[in-house]
């Protein structure tokens, strides 16, 4: 006689996927930080979704801090035919000292489409430049900033990568308040290009936050 299959007990709902929104950083793409991630997404596919997404503002090679004029042909030159891959980015610089900053109003415009069409999203991963929009977001979503139309409430958690803070004074304000987001700040001692810090300043703007410091690029 077999025995009877255990009844599933109604209130036992099935564990809920986490679903995660991620933001490359300068002059990289979505499917590049896909790629850049594989080994972390491969083993927490099970458990969570990961989004990834491309930046609304393509770079022209002037944009781009410290290209030199080989770099500005090969930029904008066909390589066997074939279009040079577009380089994206949340925002570029207008000016330098002091900072101002050119296409971040289109990116946050961006992004409060992505939170009402594809959200709500438990958490953001953003590395470098991503890092940076990724924490001014949960700013604007923490004092529900006019910036933002969509119903998206807070992230439940940030993970921010290499990140750093906004020199731009039409910006600053979003650290004039604590950002209660629980956050994890990853950062490489040996980081050439962030310097660690720069990301400290940023973790110093969160309150309570987690850190995890690496020997490393």
């Amino acid at each position: 006689m077999l025995a009877a299959e255990p009844k599933l007990n109604p209130r036992l709902k099935p564990k809920r996927r986490l679903k995660v929104l991620c933001l490359h950083g300068y002059t990289q793409d979505a499917s590049i930080f896909k790629t850049m991630l594989r080994n972390h997404t491969t083993e927490l596919q099970p458990n969570v979704d990961f989004v990834f997404i491309d930046a609304p503002n393509i770079l022209r090679p002037y944009d781009i801090d410290g290209i030199d004029n080989m770099a500005r042909t090969a930029a904008t030159a066909k390589l066997d035919g074939v279009e040079p891959r577009e380089l994206k980015a949340w925002y570029s610089l207008k000016n330098d000292n002091p900072e101002i900053v050119q296409g971040l109003n289109e990116s946050i415009a961006f992004l409060d489409t992505v939170l009402d069409e594809q959200g709500p999203f438990d958490g953001i991963f953003g590395f470098s430049q991503g890092g940076l929009v990724s924490a001014v977001l949960c700013s604007l979503l923490e004092c529900r900033s006019p910036l933002i139309r969509s119903s998206h409430g807070p992230f439940k958690f940030a993970i921010l990568c290499s990140a750093y803070k906004l020199k731009d004074s039409q910006w600053t304000q979003v650290y004039e308040r604590p950002i209660r987001t629980p956050s994890l700040h990853v950062f490489g001692v040996l980081d050439g290009m962030i310097s660690i810090n720069r990301s400290m300043e940023l973790r110093d703007c969160f309150v309570n936050p987690e850190e995890l410091c690496h020997v490393g690029t």
